[in-house]
């Protein structure tokens, strides 16, 4: 069976079409001569001409079915080819502008919908199919149609995507300095029960920790001297937290009958009495100054200043991106700016914390908010918190904090 052309006046706006595959015939002249050859592509079972029209059939066409869709440019029948458990969903992501506009979810097909819109896009359900074989009749799809928006070529798989070497830099200095959280440590853990790794990947997880910090426990009575490859195996043997063995190794202290000291490290000492090099991380420093009493507070990064203002990182870096003049904007009532070098070299200035232990009544003063919040364990941003918010108990039920 040949296709054949339809009026454009007759033909609705979405198709659903049965036939298992379409002939494509093509004709060309070589040598003086006209030849034919055919080629069985796929039909799709249901194709909207004007996706922009159509969202809302499309959406309601497809609730709870899973399949295989197919978005291709009109013009220049550039195409890309993608699943979905549930199409409905994937398609209000599509209709979706602020999901395609994300910074951070740079695909080539996103970018093209809002170059040339929706109006210039069809879009094929080419087949309707079970979760089981979505990853199967994708890689089909792909090797029939090789469509120009995918760039990995592999159904379900990163085979093929090639990070850049400054890309590969954000990367490795991210993860070197990222917190993860002990629920997260504790499902990373629970994953890993029962796994066995062989000798050489053992030998290579420890070599690779650079930030492993060996302590060495030394029995003040005794002079015993006992060695450990971690903060937290320490922690362990002491029956304390890791961030506890942190506090006591940075302020010299003893617990239990025991002095803390490091091990130095064979290639690279880690300083933890100094905070990390914010060549680590590209930070930017935050000034929040209240419109209503003036008062300025200035956080090291911009997750700190989000955190205090309750908002995410993410709200307050599309904040900077979209203002035109930063300084007489705001949000919730603070007027917000970036801290440049130069103010941090002139402008700068950094308040001491006095903190009050309340079981022991001990009074230390830090130099900085930062320093305290190291030598206690705990978050700078929640000392900030505290501070701001004028609270009257105690911090933790442990401290009290006063700026000095």
């Amino acid at each position: 069976m040949y296709s054949h052309s339809v009026a454009t006046k007759s033909r609705p706006k979405s198709m659903l079409l049965t036939h298992p595959a379409s002939i494509e015939i093509r004709t060309c002249v070589l040598n003086n001569k006209r030849t034919m050859s055919t080629s069985v592509r796929p039909v799709p079972v249901r194709v909207y001409i004007n996706s922009d029209e159509e969202k809302e059939s499309i959406i309601n066409e497809n609730k709870g079915r899973s399949g295989i869709y197919r978005w291709v440019h009109i013009e220049s029948e550039k195409s890309y080819v993608g699943s979905a458990k549930n199409l409905s969903i994937r398609f209000k992501q599509y209709f979706n502008y602020n999901h395609i506009s994300y910074p951070k979810r740079n695909m080539a097909i996103y970018k093209s919908l809002l170059k040339h819109g929706y109006a210039k896009f069809r879009l094929e359900i080419l087949e309707y199919c079970s979760t089981d074989n979505l990853l199967t009749r994708e890689q089909f799809y792909f090797d029939n149609y090789n469509p120009e928006y995918n760039l990995l070529k592999i159904a379900g798989s990163p085979l093929g995507y090639r990070h850049s070497e400054a890309a590969k830099a954000r990367i490795s200095l991210a993860n070197k300095n990222k917190i993860v959280s002990e629920s997260t440590r504790y499902l990373k853990r629970k994953s890993l029960l029962g796994k066995t790794l062989d000798s050489e990947r053992l030998e290579k997880m420890r070599v690779g920790d650079v930030l492993k910090q060996p302590v060495l426990l030394t029995n003040t009575e005794t002079g015993d001297t006992l060695e450990f490859s971690s903060m937290t195996d320490a922690g362990k043997f002491l029956d304390i937290s890791r961030i506890t063995v942190s506090k006591y190794l940075l302020n010299n202290l003893s617990y239990k009958g025991y002095t803390f000291a490091k091990v130095p490290s064979k290639d690279k000492d880690i300083n933890l009495s100094e905070p990390l090099s914010p060549n680590l991380v590209n930070q930017q420093p935050i000034r929040l100054t209240n419109k209503l009493t003036g008062v300025s507070q200035e956080f090291t990064s911009m997750t700190e200043a989000a955190e205090y203002l309750e908002i995410s990182r993410a709200a307050l870096w599309y904040f900077f991106k979209n203002s035109a003049n930063t300084e007489s904007e705001g949000i919730k009532g603070y007027s917000i700016s970036k801290i440049t070098d130069s103010h941090v070299k002139v402008n700068r200035k950094y308040l001491q914390l006095k903190v009050t232990d309340v079981d022991t009544n001990e009074v230390t003063i830090y130099p900085s908010l930062t320093l305290a919040a190291e030598a206690l364990g705990v978050n700078r941003a929640s000392i900030s918190v505290y501070l701001a918010k004028k609270r009257t108990n105690a911090f933790k039920n442990k401290y009290y904090f006063k700026l000095v």
